[in-house]
Parts: structure tokens; C-alpha cells; sequence
């Protein structure tokens, strides 16, 4: 009896001991612990998503990959899915399960290392909100006890809802909704019974049961799930056997739609406006007026207007292998060649090549690292190879070579292919030259595509804004606008004749000449926009005012800088940037008002919430009809900076230059355009700017160091085809529309080489547009025209100045 109750007091005193020890335990591992107000107030990093005006997503901004679900969004099979991996009895248990946990340690004792986990869900959630991962006996005490007290706290579809929203599920997938998109391209409610239980088999490895790594071990694992679920009473014998048998079709990761130039022009605002980390972190939806169709046509159209350029180039010397180097080198290519999903050339793409040998007739026979080729003996000039001078030496005096590669094709030599759109291939070389596309949507206000260049990966040099280059004649139109500003006509008579302007504090002097040093005397204006007369235009800044003009280009347009007070502004001897000088031609297209064009149309935070709207000045109703209700300084009237018909004779001059002068190659768009053509001085900057009442597009041509691209490289050859490919593609589904005449115009038939109303000897009469009162009155004279300049045939539009 003594015995039975000294093991009793004995047993009494562990039990008190132990309660204490543990109370001690409790209360020293609990006195520290996170609070829970992190899982109260839950807002975890999200991924903020871009999508287009209708809805189609086009760019994900992440550093956690994460969509935030309602639980009741949660299909319940997925639900179940993830209980039966991870904690079968969830609904059951206090947060902590015993019997789990001490299954888990008898397996990992007998296996020698761990093969199981006890953690319930409620654990996971503490460990993965509250805890790091450290692997501890101190961090797994606080972990039970964060459990209990979630318990608690909060209701289990609460706890699940966290859990099911926080897991990281590998391929940068964080949460199940996210995991569905990045792994299946699918909504939640669109996954199959397989596929949820291939989820819910990841949290134990993503990495090693990822299905697109390792597939073979993701099904074993799936397959494993989906038993678990049969004995769970999650699913039933039938459903699973049908879900263990369904093939594994994963989706590529979604890829961005979003591109080139236009994509670092939104990213670049946005974080401007909110900063990197909210931009990546705050799970903002973003709607902008992107068209992927356009952008790719536009892109197409700078890259293969490029490719032509560059065959009209010198052929550079190329760089050329040794035998021992052609192994790896092909390898190489075929690596890069392989890591693409299509392998087939478009004619607006180029690849490296190796000549492996020269037939005698001059055919070469090439390898890429997949595909051989023979191609017919190319005709292409080749550069003339310049000679080095190489520095004397003690034994030597100083030498001039030449490089010893010969000018033309020998084995070994690394060349470049280019699609040629049927399949094949031709020869080219990679560009000397540089391209860039703006694109404004007249109608809709908003940025329709930019393109920065020929690779805008390469760099991610945005030539539209951070190229400053000279527009030559494409900055024109501005002064004769402002000549019709000034009271003159399309029909006034200006004279283009050589002029010589002395420098009055030295002994130099400037003589400005017409292309080709032609000169055509007395022309109108119209006649002037058109053929791109130099001196006329010289000849009508002097008379306008040098002053005059400066004060227009800063009142009314888009420019971001000073002008300097020069008579070799009219030539556009200055530097503007691709966007400045399109957006200033918007103010002329558009009636005389000036606006600029959105590019963000809405920004909501993750709450719907919304931050930021933007509508085009000339589209925006409550602004013009009461400025004070406009939500931000992006929804602004435009400003009317140009009587409309003003505007409007501008217009109808540059139509004249594609109707019948430098622009004549944009006829082939099939539709009424307005536009000029721009080159600079020794063909360095080549420009088209045009536009029809729907769409306008700049398009600029040259190398980023400024040197001749040769000698007929105008604007008429080396952009306008870029410029009539992209607008080609533009207009496809939009109807034909003519230039809306405002009030105040009146049409008269004039004679178009005196500028006065047809006479007796007018053989072609020109129905021009007026100002009401302007027209002339006067009628041509019998002999007005047998000295005119203007009857001698003009043989060089064509050229495009």
C-alpha cells in the first residue's frame, strides 16, 4: 500500500512538474510572439495586370505572381484536393493534430529522415505568415501555439481562404488561382478534378513535382492525390480512376502582348506615377488603348523597311571562322534557333549563317546550325576596304596594310539571312541602319503604336522620344501654316530662285540650294509644300518673320524646346524628336487643337478603386463641358491653338504633296492622306510624316551616329515604305473617309501656275481651297505663263526631298 502511494505522490508531483514545465514553456515561447493582425487585415503582394480597352490581358508587372480569390470562388473539388494532401482532417482539429503528428514522427524515425509532415494547415499558415522556415524545435513550439491561437481568432474557411491564397505552388505561381493561370492557363472554375489535384500536390516540392520540369514525377504525384481523395471521401472510385488516366496538358507561360517601344513607354509611366514597388506589388488593373494587331504591323513594317534599306548598302566585310571554329559556332546557333517555338525565317527576321563553301559559278552553299541552303551568287557591292597603318617597331619601320580578306564570299565567312517570305532565304547583313514608328489614333485620342527601333531589346533605346534628330523639310508644314496665319493662300506667288545671305561679323556666307540645284522662279505656295522647294520656303520666312514663326511653333504646338532665331529653321535645320514632331502634326490633323494623345486610360488599385483616368482633350465631354469635373489633369480640354481653317488649308497643301510631289509613293494606300516628306543634308535623317482623318504616323530613318545612308536615300525612299506598310495594315477595317471641310472654306478653280483664276491658256485648272474673301479675282493673262518656270517639266519629284 506504502508503494501504491508513494508512486502516486510520485506521479502527482510529474504531473505538476510537467504542467508547469510546460505552462513555463507556453508562457515563455508565447510572451513574443506576432500578432495576428497581419492574417486580419490580409493584403498580400498581388500582380498587377494590364488589359486592353476590351478586356484581352496583355502584361503581368509581379515580384509574387499572385490573384487574390474569395474562397467561395474556390471550387470545391480543388478544396479537397489540398485537404487530402495536406491535412484530410482540417475541419475537425483545433489547429494541431496529434495523431498526425506523432504518424509522421514514427515514419520519419523508421525512414531516417524526413518523408512526412505533421503540420496542419493552421500550422502552415503560421509558419508561412508569421514564421520563417527555420527548422527548430523552438520555431515548431511557436508554431503550435500560433495555431491554437489562429483557431481561435479566426473561422476555418478563414484559415483556408489564407492558405489557399498564400502557398507558393512553383513556376512563380503564388496561390492556387495564380498557379491555375501560370500552369493550365485556366480559371479556377475551368480546372479539371487531375489538374486540381496536380496543385495540390506541389506544396510538398514544387520544385521537384513541377510538371513542366519534371512531368513523369508530377503525375506520380497527382495520381498519389487523387488516391488520397478516394479515401478520404473526397471524390469518388469512378471520378478518380477517370482523372488518373487524363493526359498532362500544360500551358506555356502566358506571354506578354505587350511590346517594343509601347511597352517601355507604359512601364516607364506607370512607374513614374506609383514607383516600382507598388507597380509590382499592389495588384493594380490597368487598362490602356494597346492593339497588338497594329503594334506587330507596325514593328513588321520598321524591320523589313530596314532590311530593304540595308540591301541597298555597301556589303560590309564580314567576319570570318577558321574551320576548327565551325562545330561549336553552328552549335551555338542551333541552341538559339531551338529555344524559338517557330523555326521558320520571316522576311523580317535574320539570322547568322556560315558559308560553307563557294561553288565556281559563285553559288553559296550556308549552314545556320539547322537548315543548309545554296543561294545564287549574290549582286552586291562590297565597301571599299580601308587601309591601317601599323606603328613601327625596333626592328621595323612604321607599315600600311590592307586587310586581307578579298571582296567577295569565301568559306568560313560568318554572313546573315533574312527570310524571303516564301519560305527560303536571301542575303543580307545586320543593320547599319535605324528606324522608329509613332502612331496616333486621330478618332480615339490615343497612342496606336511605337516602335523604337529595328531590336528595341537590343538596348532599349526608345528612338521616337530620346532620338534628337534634324527634320529637314518635314518641318515645313508648320511654316506655312503660319504663312496662312499671316494672310497668304495656297495660291500665293512666292519666288524660288538662288539667294546668297552674306555673314555681316566675318567673311562667310550661305547659299542654300533646291535639290539637285533646280530652281523653278515664280510658284505658289502650294506648289512649293509640294516639290519641296527650298528657297521659296527660305523666301517665306523672311517675309513671315523669323520672330513670328518662333512664336508659333512655342504657342501652338507640341514642341518641348526653344527654337533658334534662324532663316535655316524653314529647311528644318533644328533637332526635334520623332513624338514631338508627330504630336505637333496632330494639332494640324485635328482641326487646330492641341491635345495629346492617352496612352493610360485607368488605373484602379486592388479594391477597384480608381486612380487615374484618362480621355484625349478633343474627345473629352465633361472637360469641355465643365473643366472642374475632370477627375485629374489627364482629362484637359484641348486647347483651340489654330484657327480651323488655317489648319484645314495646311492639310489640303500637304495632300497636294501625295497627290502630285515628293509623297506620290503614298498613293498606293487607295485612300485620301495628308503628308511630307523630310530629308536632311547628305540624306543623313530621312522622314515621313502622314496622316488620313482616322490615323497619324511619323516614321524616321538614319544611323544613330549621323552619317549618309547614301546619296537617294530621301524621305520618300528610306521611310515612306515603312510609313505605307504600317498605315496599309492601320486601315484595313476602317472605311474611307475625305478631310471635313470647316466652315469658312470656299473652293475656286484657279490656274496653278500664276495662282489666279483660269484664263484662255489654262490647260489644267486646279480647284483649290480658300479662306471666304481670299480667293483671287484677278483672271490669268494670255501670255502669263509662256515665262513661268512652272511649264518646265519637274523630272525629280519622284525623289522625295
Amino acid at each position: 500500500m506504502r508503494i501504491i502511494i508513494l508512486m502516486l505522490k510520485f506521479i502527482l508531483i510529474g504531473t505538476v512538474a510537467s504542467v508547469i514545465g510546460i505552462t513555463g514553456i507556453y508562457l515563455y515561447f508565447a510572451s513574443d510572439l506576432p500578432k495576428l493582425s497581419s492574417l486580419a487585415d490580409y493584403q498580400p503582394p498581388l500582380v498587377t495586370r494590364v488589359f486592353s480597352t476590351d478586356g484581352e490581358l496583355l502584361a503581368e508587372y509581379a515580384d509574387e505572381h499572385r490573384i487574390i480569390t474569395p474562397l467561395k470562388d474556390i471550387p470545391q473539388h480543388l478544396r479537397n484536393a489540398f485537404m487530402a494532401a495536406e491535412d484530410e482532417h482540417f475541419y475537425q482539429h483545433p489547429g494541431v493534430n496529434p495523431a498526425r503528428i506523432l504518424s509522421a514522427a514514427i515514419a520519419n524515425m523508421r525512414a531516417g529522415h524526413t518523408v512526412q509532415g505533421g503540420s496542419t494547415i493552421t500550422q502552415q499558415v503560421a509558419k508561412n505568415f508569421l514564421l520563417s522556415s527555420e527548422r527548430s524545435y523552438t520555431r515548431k513550439i511557436r508554431e503550435l501555439i500560433l495555431a491554437q491561437r489562429i483557431e481561435e481568432d479566426f473561422s476555418k474557411d478563414d484559415i483556408l481562404h489564407l492558405y489557399l491564397n498564400q502557398i507558393y505552388l512553383g513556376r512563380g505561381a503564388y496561390g492556387v488561382a495564380s498557379a491555375a493561370w501560370r500552369y493550365f492557363g485556366k480559371r479556377l472554375d475551368e480546372l479539371t478534378l487531375a489538374e486540381s489535384a496536380m496543385l495540390a500536390g506541389l506544396p510538398k516540392a514544387p520544385g521537384y513535382y513541377a510538371p513542366h520540369l519534371h512531368p513523369d514525377l508530377a503525375v506520380q504525384r497527382r495520381n498519389l492525390v487523387l488516391g488520397m481523395m478516394k479515401n478520404a471521401g473526397f471524390a469518388d472510385a469512378e471520378a478518380v480512376a477517370t482523372a488518373q488516366q487524363e493526359p498532362l496538358n500544360l500551358a506555356p507561360l502566358p506571354a506578354d502582348r505587350l511590346s517594343n517601344a509601347y511597352a517601355n513607354m507604359i512601364y516607364q509611366q506607370l512607374i513614374e506615377r506609383f514607383g516600382k514597388q507598388t507597380l509590382r506589388r499592389q495588384g493594380l488593373s490597368i487598362t490602356i488603348p494597346y492593339d497588338w494587331r497594329a503594334e506587330d504591323a507596325a514593328v513588321y513594317a520598321v524591320r523589313k523597311g530596314i532590311l530593304d534599306l540595308e540591301h541597298r548598302q555597301l556589303y560590309r566585310m564580314p567576319v570570318h571562322h577558321p574551320a576548327d571554329e565551325w562545330p561549336a559556332l553552328l552549335t551555338t546557333w542551333a541552341d538559339n534557333r531551338r529555344a524559338t517555338e517557330d523555326h521558320t525565317l520571316r522576311d523580317d527576321e535574320i539570322i547568322p549563317a556560315l558559308v560553307e563553301e563557294v561553288m565556281p559559278d559563285g553559288e553559296l552553299l550556308l549552314n545556320d546550325g539547322i537548315d543548309q541552303w545554296k543561294i545564287s551568287k549574290p549582286v552586291w557591292q562590297w565597301e571599299k576596304q580601308e587601309a591601317t597603318q601599323q606603328p613601327p617597331t625596333p626592328d621595323s619601320e612604321a607599315e600600311t596594310t590592307v586587310p586581307e580578306h578579298p571582296r567577295h564570299w569565301i568559306s568560313g565567312d560568318e554572313i546573315w539571312l533574312q527570310g524571303d517570305g516564301k519560305g527560303g532565304v536571301r542575303l543580307t547583313q545586320q543593320p547599319s541602319i535605324e528606324s522608329a514608328l509613332y502612331s496616333i489614333d486621330l478618332k480615339k485620342g490615343t497612342v496606336l503604336a511605337r516602335v523604337g527601333g529595328f531590336d528595341f531589346n537590343l538596348g532599349d533605346f526608345d528612338r521616337v522620344d530620346s532620338a534628337n534628330r534634324q527634320p529637314g523639310s518635314a518641318f515645313k508644314p508648320f511654316l506655312y501654316e503660319t504663312a496662312m496665319q499671316a494672310g497668304y493662300t495656297p495660291a500665293s506667288i512666292i519666288m524660288d530662285s538662288p539667294v546668297v545671305f552674306e555673314n555681316l561679323k566675318n567673311d562667310e556666307f550661305w547659299r542654300p540650294e533646291n535639290y539637285k540645284n533646280k530652281f523653278s522662279g515664280a510658284v505658289t505656295l502650294r506648289n512649293a509644300l509640294e516639290h519641296s522647294r527650298n528657297l521659296a520656303s527660305i523666301k517665306l520666312l523672311q517675309d513671315i518673320g523669323i520672330n513670328r514663326f518662333n512664336q508659333a511653333l512655342n504657342d501652338n504646338y507640341l514642341f518641348n524646346r526653344k527654337f533658334p532665331p534662324q532663316l535655316a529653321l524653314a529647311l528644318g535645320v533644328t533637332e526635334v524628336t520623332l513624338k514631338e514632331l508627330t504630336e505637333s502634326y496632330a494639332v494640324i490633323a485635328s482641326g487646330g487643337q492641341r491635345w495629346s494623345p492617352v496612352s493610360i486610360q485607368q488605373i484602379q488599385d486592388r479594391n477597384g478603386k480608381t486612380l487615374h483616368r484618362s480621355v484625349a482633350g478633343h474627345r473629352c465631354q465633361t472637360c469641355h463641358a465643365d473643366p472642374v469635373l475632370a477627375i485629374n489633369n489627364a482629362m484637359q480640354p484641348a486647347e483651340q491653338t489654330l484657327d480651323p481653317v488655317n489648319a484645314f488649308l495646311a492639310t489640303n497643301m500637304m495632300h497636294g504633296v501625295i497627290q502630285h510631289g515628293t509623297g506620290r509613293r503614298a498613293l498606293a494606300l487607295g485612300r485620301p492622306a495628308a503628308g511630307k516628306t523630310g530629308t536632311t543634308n547628305n540624306q543623313v535623317d530621312a522622314w515621313f510624316m502622314g496622316y488620313t482623318p482616322q490615323v497619324l504616323t511619323g516614321v524616321w530613318t538614319g544611323r544613330d551616329i549621323p552619317t549618309p545612308m547614301g546619296r537617294r536615300e530621301t524621305g520618300a525612299q528610306a521611310a515612306l515604305p515603312t510609313w505605307l506598310a504600317a498605315m496599309q495594315a492601320f486601315h484595313l477595317e476602317r472605311p474611307k473617309l475625305n478631310f471635313a471641310a470647316p466652315e469658312g472654306i470656299e473652293w475656286v478653280a484657279i490656274d496653278p501656275d500664276t495662282g489666279l483664276l483660269p484664263g484662255p491658256n489654262t490647260k489644267h485648272p486646279f480647284l483649290e481651297s480658300f479662306r471666304i474673301g481670299t480667293a483671287p479675282r484677278e483672271t490669268s493673262r494670255p501670255d502669263s505663263t509662256e515665262s513661268n518656270p512652272n511649264q518646265k517639266k519637274k523630272d525629280f519629284f519622284d525623289l522625295g526631298l
